[in-house]
Parts: structure tokens; C-alpha cells; sequence
């Protein structure tokens, strides 16, 4: 069963390379569409320096199997090309930025899954108010990531000046030091909040949901009917229960917990991978775009395998 998985995982791997392999090779008005005797790509006269790099990374002159072998041979060396913007290599870049975009997505969702199965269970063995906590729920859940960070910074930064509205840390301050450890957790406050609430919805109603359904089964029916304590029906026959389940809805959390960041990032101006596709995308730095996408693609499939093979695991015990 896991070589099962692990092959058809390869295979998604195999699909996402050729693809970013093709792509700008047939899309018109990509870099690779220029010839070697240019230096002025996507409206950017390049140093030549920098086009040499990005020449002898894409080798565009040279025929297609060729281009593939040196593609693939650069990913195995953790080679994703170099940077028309920043002028440095894509790996350099993402690695820079990397552990700020960790830090804020993994701390969210952390807290709100935390809070979404305790309240979200709650409500379901509380059937007060349930319904207009679901409602209340649902209408978060449908309001778009960016808005809710737009009204946080407003009122939380702007107009109560709580919280610093941008960075990671205020510039000028001594690294490592107490005082800048205090200021990056104020900084990493607004965004990770956004987060936060954008998460915990979909858990919270998950939880509720398979909790509500768990309470109707027939042995959780007759451990009430024993008269066996609640606490101990809560942990051992509803909250074991909804476990697959749940780690079914992690799975798709933990990969927007990535993805979700980049946008909160951009806006917040935190130095992660958000503001650097932003970067990227403003001025139109192809090589990092792709490096960026191609960084997203396989942690979701990394994601997905772990997850996939937790539940497998979990199945069988059951």
C-alpha cells in the first residue's frame, strides 16, 4: 500500500516538473522566447552578467531534451535560476525568507486548530445557541482572507495603533536582543491573527459537525445510558472518533496555511515568501516566480503524502 502511494506521488512529482518545464517554453512572450544576442527581457535591460546566468540556466539555444536534462539536474541541486530583480539566486532568496513565513503559518495554525476542536466539540455536546454559533462561523469563513487583514491593520494599527502595521521588526534594532524579540512578536500579531480567524472556521465547524454525528451513534447512546462519566465519554468515544476526520481537514489546512500566508504577507508587508511573489510579481522577475511556485507545489504534495499515510495508518487501527 505505501509503494502504492509512494508511485503515485512520484508521478505527480514527474507532472509538476515537465509542466513548469513547458510552460514558459510555450507561452508567448516568456524569457525563453528571446535569443542570446538580447538583454532586454519582460521590460528590463538586464546586466549582461545577469543574462548570462539566466542563459546558462534555461540554455533556451539548445534543443528541447537537452533543456529538460539540464533543468532537472539544476532541481537536484536545489538550483531554481537567478533573480532579474534582486540579482541573486532564486534558492538564496527563498531560503532568506523562508523561515518568517514558517514561523507565522505554523504558529496560526496551531492556535486555531487548538481552539477550533475545543469550541467546535463544545458546541455539539451544548446545543445552546449551536446554531447561531455555526451562523456566526459560516459568515466569517465567507468573508475573502485579504478583506478581514485590511480591516485588522486598519483598526488595530492604524486608527488604534496598537500594533505596528507592517515588517517583521522595527528597522534599526539590534538583532537578537530581548527588546527585538519583543518587537517581532508585536510585528508577527496583526498577521498571524488574520490567520487565525481565516482558520479556525473550517475546523471549528468540521469538529462540530462529526462531534454531532458521533454523539448519535448507538455505543455513545449506551455509555450515557450506563451512566458513565462524560468527560470520559468525551475523550474516549466522541473526541478518538472524529480523529480521522479531522486529520482529513488538516490536510487542507496545512497547506493553506502556507498558501493563505503569502497573501496576508503581502499585505502586511512581512518579509516572507508572500512578499516576495509580490516582489516578483510586480516587477515581473520570471525565474523567481516560477522558483516560488514550484516551492509551493511540492510542500502541498509533501503534505498531502504525510497526511495520506497518517490516515492509512490510522484506518488500519480502527
Amino acid at each position: 500500500m505505501k509503494i502504492r502511494i509512494l508511485l503515485k506521488y512520484f508521478f505527480y512529482i514527474i507532472l509538476i516538473i515537465l509542466i513548469s518545464f513547458l510552460l514558459p517554453r510555450i507561452i508567448p512572450g516568456s524569457p525563453l522566447s528571446y535569443n542570446h544576442s538580447d538583454t532586454y527581457i519582460l521590460n528590463q535591460s538586464l546586466p549582461e552578467d545577469t543574462f548570462n546566468a539566466f542563459r546558462e540556466y534555461y540554455a533556451p539555444n539548445e534543443p528541447v531534451y537537452k533543456q529538460l536534462y539540464i533543468y532537472i539536474k539544476n532541481l537536484l541541486r536545489l538550483d531554481l535560476g537567478y533573480s532579474f530583480h534582486y540579482r541573486l539566486p532564486v534558492a538564496q532568496l527563498i531560503k532568506g525568507r523562508l523561515p518568517w513565513t514558517i514561523i507565522l503559518a505554523s504558529l496560526s495554525l496551531i492556535i486555531s486548530t487548538f481552539i477550533a476542536i475545543k469550541f467546535g466539540i463544545r458546541a455539539s455536546l451544548n446545543n445552546k445557541n449551536s446554531k447561531l454559533k455555526i451562523g456566526f462561523m459560516l459568515g466569517i469563513q465567507s468573508i475573502p482572507t485579504f478583506l478581514i487583514a485590511v480591516l485588522i491593520q486598519g483598526l488595530l494599527a492604524y486608527r488604534l495603533k496598537i500594533f505596528p502595521a507592517w515588517g517583521a521588526y522595527t528597522p534599526g534594532i539590534e538583532f537578537f536582543t530581548s527588546e527585538f524579540y519583543i518587537d517581532v512578536i508585536k510585528h508577527i500579531a496583526l498577521p498571524m491573527l488574520t490567520l487565525i480567524l481565516c482558520e479556525i472556521p473550517g475546523i471549528y465547524i468540521l469538529a462540530y459537525n462529526s462531534a454531532k454525528k458521533i454523539k448519535k451513534e448507538n455505543y455513545v447512546t449506551m455509555a450515557y445510558y450506563l451512566n458513565i462519566d462524560e468527560n470520559k465519554i468525551n475523550k474516549k468515544y466522541i473526541l478518538k472518533n472524529i480523529i480521522p476526520e479531522i486529520l482529513g481537514k488538516l490536510n487542507i489546512q496545512v497547506i493553506y496555511a502556507i498558501t493563505g500566508s503569502l497573501f496576508v504577507e503581502s499585505i502586511f508587508s512581512y518579509p516572507g515568501l508572500g512578499q516576495l511573489l509580490k516582489n516578483a510579481a510586480s516587477s515581473r522577475d520570471y525565474p523567481l516566480i516560477q522558483g516560488l511556485l514550484l516551492l509551493t507545489c511540492f510542500y502541498g504534495l509533501i503534505v498531502s503524502l504525510v497526511f495520506e499515510i497518517i490516515l492509512k495508518k490510522n484506518a488500519l487501527k480502527y
